[in-house]
């Protein structure tokens, strides 16, 4: 069995994709949560300073894409050919343009450049993002993404799905689909023991919010 260590911080973000992909796996594995106190000391120990990391096997891997994707090719997640491993990269690649559309917010000090930034998530980026989601959905048959069978990528719309549901549930009110999709993972008994088991912080409540 591989020795797997998670390490991040006590939040979903950028480490719950992969810890989605682990889940559904039913592997064993530490999922390490480090205070923000303790990252100050770690920080200068990372090979790009950054969390998430993996270490999978004795092997130190950085980036949380490069940890989820590797997750998923090691665990049947990843589609069954190049093509729908392309297939399920550009699923993530569209699904991190609205996120990092909710990054780039939660960073901005300029209240007004914020308001705007807020404004444009909400009525453009999310909404657009989310009906060409839902209208590439259709295309592969409705039933998930890639292949006619679970990839990460929808485990990484589910992340996300789950954000928006949390702040702005009406903008999926048009993706009857996508949102079908979402309870058949919910569905899944190693996705559903851990939905219903994560640890929730209170930091996780207040990146919620966009």
């Amino acid at each position: 069995m591989s020795e797997i260590k998670l390490t991040y911080f006590d939040v979903k973000a950028r480490a719950e994709t992969a810890r989605l992909i682990l889940a559904h796996a039913g592997v064993r594995y530490t999922d390490q949560r480090i205070t923000f106190e303790q990252f100050g000391s770690v920080k200068p120990k990372l090979p790009y300073g950054q969390l998430p990391t993996l270490k999978y096997d004795g092997e130190l891997l950085c980036q949380s894409m490069a940890i989820a994707r590797f997750l998923a090719n090691e665990f049947g997640l990843a589609g069954k050919n190049n093509a729908e491993s392309a297939q399920a990269d550009e699923i993530v690649d569209a699904v991190n343009d609205m996120f990092n559309g909710r990054v780039a917010l939660r960073k901005e000090t300029d209240e007004e450049k914020k308001s705007e930034l807020a404004r444009k998530l909400i009525e453009e980026t999310i909404p657009n993002g989310l009906g060409q989601l839902e209208a590439r959905l259709l295309e592969r048959g409705g039933q998930f993404f890639v292949g006619n069978n679970l990839t990460w990528a929808d485990l990484h719309l589910h992340f996300f799905v789950n954000i928006v549901q949390t702040n702005h549930a009406e903008l999926l009110a048009g993706c009857p689909n996508i949102m079908n999709l979402m309870e058949r993972i919910e569905e899944l008994p190693n996705i559903s023991k851990w939905l219903k088991s994560r640890p929730e912080s209170d930091f996780d409540a207040s990146i919620a919010t966009f």
